[in-house]
């Protein structure tokens, strides 16, 4: 284990979970050689653990089907710890439902040592949550927002009349999330424009299928209005299997394939991905959604996070008409807005700009 991931696993610990000498943590992995997580994470992290004085309890649990498909082991070994970190997916699934015992619950994206010791992790917690919290507060206070993008994206739409855009990172979630990486999902009922697909969509990881993956041959323009996709453009033969696809989806959960729920963009600039998205697009799905260079729409379900991800690349962000993010680097970010807290935990704007390896 390199320093860098130390020190990563030591800002999850004490700046996000809250471990205290004495104290229990439960570490729920991924059953062995299902390949999402890497199997050293688990060792780094219950190593730290154990060098801060902690007892650490490990369980590996299959990967779930859906978010009330939760071994009763698990909900029962919550009950006696004072935290449980999630390294494995069953804590995404989970993070919208309450959970059993009163210690911490923290859902972790660093998939591998590499992106433990990457400046995803190693941004301070306390910085990350607050500059967060300042995107989610400027943008309650807006009225309009648009997204465009290089390959012809363009859609726009209204904030909600009563906001349900929180100041917090992610106060609406029952597990805390490391690294902080998004800002609050907006919701999209009152959408319209064009979103251009490419390269592939994806799960979300809320339930299980298969195939989690759809692979696009050629790019599909949908057209969008009032939140539903209503037309969709492209080659006859590749419109027909996204179609197709999306059906299949939308008929396991009893959806409608055509409805987009909301999206998020990254906000955390150090996300880096060092393998080929198309080499495992589940997996590059699970980490990439924090970087600034990506946005996701939730698709085909009325709730977040939906079951299908739509991917837009290198998105320009606005909120009546103020680039917050221009081309994948977050201007909010950067600017004089938030120039007291980068002071005050000494981070400069050359450490924010974001990091383009993000396996494209």
């Amino acid at each position: 284990m390199t320093d860098k991931a130390v020190s990563g696993a030591q800002n999850l610990l004490i700046n996000c979970v809250g471990l205290d000498k004495g104290e229990t943590i439960l570490l729920v992995s991924e059953e062995y050689g299902l390949g999402y997580f890497d199997d050293t994470v688990p060792l780094a992290i219950a190593e730290t653990a154990r060098h801060m004085g902690a007892t650490v309890l490990t369980m590996s649990t299959p990967r779930a089907n859906g978010p009330d498909d939760v071994p009763e082991a698990l909900g029962a070994a919550m009950l006696h710890v004072d935290h449980t970190v999630f390294m494995n997916r069953i804590g995404d699934q989970m993070r919208f439902r309450e959970l059993p015992g009163h210690g911490t619950k923290t859902m972790i994206y660093t998939l591998d040592n590499v992106i433990l010791g990457s400046d995803a992790a190693l941004f301070p917690h306390p910085f990350m949550k607050e500059m967060v919290g300042r995107f989610n507060s400027e943008m309650a206070t807006r009225k309009r927002w648009r997204v465009t993008c290089p390959a012809g994206t363009d859609v726009s739409g209204d904030m909600p009349e009563v906001s349900t855009v929180s100041d917090k990172a992610d106060s609406s979630f029952s597990v805390n999330l490391f690294p902080i990486c998004v800002h609050r999902p907006v919701p999209a009922n009152s959408m319209n424009g064009q979103i251009v697909l490419n390269r592939f969509v994806t799960g979300t990881n809320t339930h299980a299928y298969s195939p989690e993956v759809f692979h696009l041959e050629s790019p599909i323009t949908v057209t969008v209005a009032d939140g539903h996709a209503v037309d969709l453009q492209g080659d006859p033969e590749v419109v027909d299997a996204f179609r197709a696809h999306s059906k299949m989806v939308a008929e396991l959960f009893d959806l409608d394939e055509t409805q987009i729920h909301s999206w998020h963009a990254g906000l955390n600039p150090g996300t880096i991905y060092n393998g080929k998205a198309v080499d495992d697009p589940v997996r590059w799905n699970g980490m990439i959604f924090g970087s600034p260079r990506h946005l996701h729409f939730h698709t085909c379900g009325d709730y977040p996070p939906g079951e299908i991800n739509w991917h837009v690349i290198d998105p320009t962000v606005s909120f009546d008409g103020e680039e917050f993010i221009r081309d994948g680097e977050v201007r909010m970010f950067l600017s004089d807005e938030t120039a007291d807290v980068r002071t005050r935990f000494n981070i400069t704007k050359t450490q924010l700009r974001t990091n383009q390896s993000i396996g494209l």
